[in-house]
């Protein structure tokens, strides 16, 4: 008999294995300590009520003791209603085990008070697509694109003195306003944030730096209308692989190549053989205008992610059994997931 439990440390050396049968290139990203919450924090974490939970919570499907699949979420925003399912992992023909592991979390977390569910899938795993659409019914949201800066040169990168400025704890507000009226007015119930979540968390802060992450965030500003039209974010954990988000406003985003290279020309002077990544939201409402200017430039697109949602009032469909190969949706398995990993954080 199937049971769903609390993944234990005795499990991640088995589902290690299992990926290493299946993908050896990404068991060691998927599965490396720093990728879960280990005794006896996650004793603590499990039993604090909703609204305070804070880190990613995985469960595993065992059969005799032996694990079938594994599935991650953790909360997706300072509210705690919505929750992303960032990892899943599952061995052959294991659609149903599949199942059972989105419907479990979706069920105990939605009956606990979450809202709705996201999960941000890499295209090349069509069956992991498969599994979230056609047999869970997660709905089509949007798409995030990444792009890869090839050789950039900073030599001619003219910057206007104060164009920029760093973000501050008062900015976050003006910030989630410009987050709010980025996205396409029938797209934002499912992304949307509060101004919690542009504020400095000491303890994600603190989480973090124990994990090697660094984040510099910027602003530009309206003074005259007590607005910021811009805000960009630069994240890397290893000072090698650096990954940039830039929000704009419908008005100022004449402004994205001077955002660009402004952001270019700081990790250029950290580490000048630095690895550049961008990436497009295209539920942002200058999705299409920022994928104009970087193919015109010299990005390449080197990712393309699917974006899905699910409400928990939606009503379930019947489910058709399918079967398909084996399916590994990992929450960090290269530089392109690696800035969606990111893009979750802000």
């Amino acid at each position: 008999m199937t049971k769903i439990i609390p993944i234990r440390f005795s499990d991640i050396k088995k589902i290690t294995q299992m990926i290493e049968y299946i993908t050896p290139r990404i068991s060691s990203e998927m599965m490396g300590d720093k990728n879960f919450v280990h005794f006896p924090f996650n004793i603590f974490h499990n039993i604090l009520p909703l609204h305070l939970k804070f880190l990613q919570e995985c469960y595993v499907a065992i059969e005799n003791n032996e694990p079938l699949g594994l599935i991650s979420l953790a909360p997706d925003g300072h509210a705690r209603t919505r929750w992303k399912i960032n990892r899943l992992v599952l061995g052959m023909n294991a659609y149903d085990i599949g199942k059972q592991l989105i419907d479990y979390v979706v069920n105990k977390y939605g009956g606990a008070g979450v809202e709705s569910f996201i999960t941000v899938i890499d295209e090349n795993y069509p069956e992991a697509i498969s599994l979230f659409k056609n047999v869970c019914f997660f709905r089509n949201y949007s798409k995030i694109n990444i792009w890869e800066y090839e050789n950039p040169k900073t030599e001619n990168i003219k910057i206007k003195p104060g164009l920029f400025k760093k973000a501050e704890q008062s900015d976050a507000q003006k910030l989630f306003e410009l987050d709010s009226e980025a996205i396409f007015p029938h797209l934002r119930s499912s992304l949307v944030k509060t101004a919690e979540d542009f504020k400095v968390n000491p303890l994600r802060n603190l989480i973090n730096e124990v994990n090697g992450f660094k984040t510099e965030k910027y602003i530009l500003d309206n003074p005259a209308n007590k607005s910021i039209e811009g805000f960009s974010s630069i994240f890397s954990t290893d000072n090698k692989h650096f990954w940039v988000d830039i929000t704009l406003s419908l008005a100022y985003q004449e402004y994205y190549e001077d955002f660009i290279n402004f952001a270019v020309k700081k990790i250029k002077l950290q580490n000048p053989n630095a690895k550049i990544y961008m990436g497009v939201k295209d539920y942002h409402q200058i999705g299409k205008f920022m994928t104009h200017v970087l193919s015109a430039q010299s990005f390449k697109l080197c990712g393309n992610f699917q974006v899905l949602v699910k409400d928990y009032w939606m009503p379930i469909k019947d489910y058709n059994e399918k079967k398909a190969p084996a399916i590994i949706f990992p929450d960090m398995t290269s530089p392109a997931c690696n800035l969606l990993q990111f893009l979750g954080r802000l």
